[in-house]
């Protein structure tokens, strides 16, 4: 009798550490998919341009952001904001317009997740084949169906982590519905309309500043309807 208990109990033991086993792997191909379904969406975007409605910290305004692959986007924002920012390949503007004021920085940042070419993602912090890691999905159900939320750090190339940014995701379809970072300013960022996606052709104009445009004061070049800001006569001699 008790060796028939024993040879039970070892049994059982092994039917746990098997169920435990398989859970974790379903857990795991669950998470896989997941990642995988936000790479193939940010993946078939080639270039999008929307409205949004940014919030930071108790501060918020409608903006504007268009977006073309690799590296490029723009974004302005209603009145009374004149603050343009705009990234390309070669560095990353940020310019008050009003008056006229201009820092060029290097394009990086949390905001590659949405303007890098290719986009690796791994739950796994040790993989070096990626470029942005995944701490955390969240799964809520709502009336549309499930929305995902992914807590990811892209990395620098000297090895720097940014901060985390969280993009929001519907499922059904799937489509980007916003984002938030929490660095000194908590930022969040909802999506309002998406104005054109994967459009055949952009002005590449539209991801440079000129001189002319700052002369002149029409630095506008969104949706918004902002007057030219007025320069005084010779304002470049």
């Amino acid at each position: 009798m008790i060796k028939y208990i024993n040879t039970l109990k070892a049994y059982l033991l092994n039917f746990t550490i098997i169920c435990l086993l398989i859970s974790n792997c379903l857990a795991d191909d669950l998470i896989e998919h997941k990642i995988e379904l936000l790479e193939e969406y940010l993946s078939s975007v080639n270039n999008i341009s929307f409205t949004f409605q940014q919030t930071t910290n108790d501060s918020s305004i409608k903006g504007w952001m268009i977006i073309e692959k690799p590296n490029n986007f723009r974004i302005e924002y209603e009145e009374p904001e004149d603050l343009i920012i705009i990234g390309n390949n070669d560095y990353l503007i940020i310019y008050n317009a009003n008056d006229d004021l201009i820092t060029h920085l290097e394009n990086k940042g949390p905001w590659n997740i949405l303007t890098n070419a290719q986009i690796n993602l791994s739950n796994d912090i040790d993989d070096k084949n990626i470029n942005g890691f995944v701490a955390e999905i969240k799964e809520i159900e709502m009336k549309d169906g499930k929305h995902l939320f992914y807590k990811i750090t892209m990395e620098h190339d000297k090895n720097i982590n940014f901060e985390p940014i969280i993009i929001h995701v519907s499922t059904n379809p799937t489509q980007i519905l916003g984002w938030a970072i929490y660095g000194e300013d908590k930022t969040h960022v909802r999506i309002t309309n998406i104005i054109e996606i994967n459009k055949k052709k952009i002005n590449k104009e539209i991801f440079k500043l000129t001189k002319q445009e700052r002369a002149s004061g029409n630095v506008w070049k969104g949706p918004f309807d902002k007057k030219a800001i007025e320069r005084l006569p010779n304002y470049y001699r």
